[in-house]
């Protein structure tokens, strides 16, 4: 007999999933890995099945579970309607079940098992756990290239996820046993007491404030303003990488990151709470990717753990305008050669890529170059990595741009445009004169008319809000916040939630 998961000990009959959540709400991390390790288990044994194909059955309600922990499916077929959500966005509706579907519906079950919603867009905001949401993602991925490719491999990591648990709990054990005999000496327990409290304090405050805050942000009706959602493929925004002198500001999955005067700082993007990582760097170019924070010097490429404080050069050869883009190293010697470098992360040697290439707002889109042509008329051009294939894109005269998500905004002094990358399809969102486009899965950036106030559009470019309405120069968004230079304060550093709130300067250790 299977061991039973916990949420199954109130059963009395066997139910589906829709009922267990529905009435007796969200299930934990090892039930959720129990689940879906035997719906995965019994895929596999019917791999061979012909009548799999065509009928979609990964649902919550159409996964049966028994008081005794068996899982299997229902035997019926839901609508296709129903099945909407379950199934992946690139889905030709005349084929609901082709390969890799399966993979996607399970991402989508262990999220509603998880957070009782069908949405994939609240995986983030609901999923605390890192290494559920990290399988979550890699069975939901919007590139079907990301995904598990089958349900071999999500139970592989289901299998390896649920190991850690079990290690995690062996230590947690022999951490139990050290504190109970260390209670046998009075002075040392006292003692312990103490610190423990005082250690404690801090990450459950943090922890607790962090969730209260992201539900009542959920909760707060309102504009949907969002900020720029975690991406581990690419070390910071194409829109931060176009502001003069580099980004400025990057965001982890937990912490946000400013360079300010020599100094790099880490935030707690919810209290605030700022402390000094490294002084007198001299930095630029500011990424996160991989748990390291990378910059810029005149000598060379350096990084920097933020947990441990370790700090190493990982390039001394060349340096330039840093870009980390799909898991890619590149550096773009702008100031003097113009030539762009891949950068083997391995042995840190060097690769050029193209000749000299004179542009502006240098936007790396997989193997291709987006930029704006100062020596042709400031117009935008495209061409492959090694600078062959120039087309131009749009003949019009633009001050900057950036590319996300297929689609390319370019300001300038007729407004802000978006248009397809090939230039197609044009689409006027502001007709004021702007600059400094900055977009992210929560929304359009932007610096607007003469009075250069920062304002934010909705994704479907329909709803406008102003950010700062005072004088805005360059501006980074990191997370939730956005650092930007107050031109009414003689251009110093602030900082503000992207809905407009908290705005406040940012300071140095000195001036602390």
């Amino acid at each position: 007999m299977l061991p039973k998961p916990g949420f199954t000990r109130s059963l009395k009959h066997e139910r589906t999933l829709a009922e267990i959540v529905s009435e007796g709400g969200t299930l934990r991390r090892r039930d959720i890995l129990f689940v879906i390790r035997q719906l995965c288990l019994r895929l596999e044994r019917t791999a061979d099945d012909p009548e799999r194909r065509g009928n979609p059955r990964i649902h919550p309600r159409n996964v049966i579970v028994a008081a005794n922990g068996e899982i299997r499916f229902a035997d019926r077929d839901l609508p296709l309607a129903v099945m909407e959500a379950w199934l992946p966005p690139e889905l030709d509706r005349s084929d609901p079940c082709p390969p890799g579907s399966e993979v996607y519906a399970l991402g989508m079950l262990m999220l509603y098992m998880a957070t009782g919603k069908e949405h994939k867009t609240d995986a983030e905001a609901f999923v605390r756990n890192r290494s559920l949401l990290s399988l979550i993602e890699g069975c939901t991925a919007f590139d079907p290239g990301e995904r598990f490719r089958d349900c071999t491999e999500v139970l592989e990591a289901v299998r390896q996820a649920e190991g850690r648990g079990r290690l995690l709990l062996k230590w947690l054990f022999a951490l139990l046993a050290l504190g109970l005999l260390a209670g046998l000496v009075y002075h040392g327990w006292r003692e312990g007491s103490r610190r423990g409290a005082l250690a404690g304090e801090r990450p459950g405050f943090i922890s607790g404030y962090a969730s209260g805050y992201e539900q009542g942000l959920a909760d707060a009706p309102g504009l949907d303003i969002g900020g720029a959602p975690f991406d581990a493929a690419n070390g910071n925004l194409p829109g931060n990488l176009a502001t003069v002198g580099g980004p400025f500001a990057a965001c982890s999955e937990t912490a946000v990151f400013v360079l300010l005067e020599g100094e790099i700082q880490q935030m707690d993007p919810y209290t605030k709470t700022a402390e000094i990582l490294k002084t007198g760097a001299e930095a630029a170019d500011l990424h996160y990717y991989e748990g390291w924070l990378y910059y810029s010097t005149a000598e060379a490429v350096c990084r920097l753990n933020p947990g441990t404080g370790r700090e190493e050069v990982f390039c001394d050869r060349q340096t330039g305008k840093l870009h980390i883009s799909g898991r890619q190293f590149y550096l773009h010697d702008d100031d003097e050669t113009g030539y762009l470098y891949r950068i083997n992360p391995e042995d840190r040697s060097l690769t050029q890529l193209n000749g000299a290439l004179e542009c502006r707002c240098l936007n790396i889109v997989g193997e291709k170059l987006f930029y704006i042509a100062p020596d042709r008329g400031n117009s935008i051009y495209s061409c492959d990595l090694d600078g062959g294939s120039s087309r131009l894109i749009s003949g019009s005269s633009y001050d900057s741009l950036c590319v996300h998500a297929g689609k390319l905004y370019a300001a300038g002094g007729n407004g802000l445009i978006r248009m397809d990358l090939d230039g197609a399809d044009p689409e006027r969102l502001s007709t004021l004169p702007a600059s400094c486009p900055n977009v992210t899965d929560g929304g359009v950036f932007y610096v607007s008319g003469r009075g250069r106030s920062l304002e934010w559009l909705s994704p479907d470019g329909r709803t406008g809000y102003t950010v700062v309405p005072t004088a805005t120069g360059s501006f980074n968004v990191a997370g939730q916040w956005i650092f930007y230079h107050n031109d009414d304060d003689g251009g110093r550093l602030w900082r503000v939630r992207v809905n407009g709130s908290d705005a406040a300067r940012v300071t140095t250790a000195a001036a602390d």
